[in-house]
């Protein structure tokens, strides 16, 4: 009976429309909302007849999913720094994809007194716990400490129950169609309508299901952020490393000193002998002689 009543509707639909276009355009939303409204006619219908032992509750309020996220600073000696953050990294690749995945790691260097590495991880809640007392052990064993911790959470529970609910819903709706295209006596325009429909349904489907698996992944398995960095030492090598410089460059400064005065003469000398020593012999001459005319002007004194 309801598949007349809806076939019946889609003859209706058809003849109202007088161009393929107008009919696509309204064919479609009429469509998925009349499918929406028939399974939750039957899904309501189910629950009447359902004994109230057989239901099962269905409170958000009773779910939870928590994404959880774990930052952890540790400060130890330069030499070791690299070294641990590997090992650190080793025993994530150890336990397998299903167990821990390794997002990035990375160690960077600024002289042999600050090195500091980074490493990021991800794994099951069971296994990092493991993971944490292997970790703080070896921290211990390269005679480091821990600076800072800290947890983060995100609640994931409504996306997860939103995105949930509308793949069911749109799996049920795909399940509709497909009996619809069953059809024999349907008409052709309908048919179309139904295909095209099923097609995006379809792609919202597969949608869905990614955005679910990614959500559900991050609840399933934590991130773990560990950040390494070297201890601070009173006197370091790199503290005195200018002095050493400057004593390992002594007899080449004095070089580039000396060849420098070389270069200065060398390119003086021409001047003096061709401008300065002549302009300075010109200029004694000119005052010698200038200072010598008045005496010769000077009359004799009479007797």
């Amino acid at each position: 009976m309801k598949r007349l009543l809806l076939i019946s509707a889609f003859a209706t639909l058809g003849a109202c429309n007088s161009s393929q276009s107008d009919y696509e355009s309204e064919m479609a939303p009429k469509l998925e909302v009349a499918m929406i409204e028939q399974a939750d006619t039957l899904h309501s219908a189910a629950q009447q007849k359902t004994s109230p032992a057989q239901t099962e509750p269905d409170n958000p309020a009773s779910f939870s999913y928590m994404a959880y996220r774990y930052n952890y600073g540790f400060s130890l000696p330069a030499k070791n720094v690299a070294s641990t953050a590997k090992s650190h990294a080793d025993i994530c690749l150890n336990a397998g994809p299903d167990k821990c995945q390794v997002l990035s790691s990375n160690t960077h260097s600024n002289g042999a007194d600050y090195v500091t590495a980074r490493l990021q991880i991800r794994g099951e809640p069971s296994w990092l716990e493991t993971f944490k007392a292997d970790m703080q052990s070896s921290i211990k064993d390269a005679k480091g400490e821990l600076v800072n911790s800290s947890v983060n959470a995100e609640d994931l529970t409504r996306q997860i129950l939103d995105t949930d609910a509308r793949l069911k819903a749109k799996k049920t709706l795909r399940s509709r169609l497909e009996q619809h295209l069953e059809t024999r006596d349907a008409k052709l325009n309908d048919l179309l309508a139904i295909e095209r429909e099923l097609a995006r349904v379809q792609g919202e489907i597969e949608s869905a299901t990614t955005t679910l698996a990614v959500l559900k992944k991050r609840v399933s398995m934590s991130v773990i952020d560990v950040n390494y960095q070297s201890k601070a030492v009173a006197v370091s090598r790199s503290s005195i490393s200018p002095i050493k410089r400057a004593l390992k460059d002594f007899i080449g400064d004095i070089s580039h000193g000396l060849a420098s005065v070389i270069r200065f003469f060398a390119a003086i000398l021409p001047w003096m002998i061709f401008v300065i020593i002549p302009l300075l012999w010109l200029l004694r001459w000119f005052w010698r002689r200038r200072k010598a005319s008045p005496k010769a002007r000077k009359p004799k004194a009479s007797t």
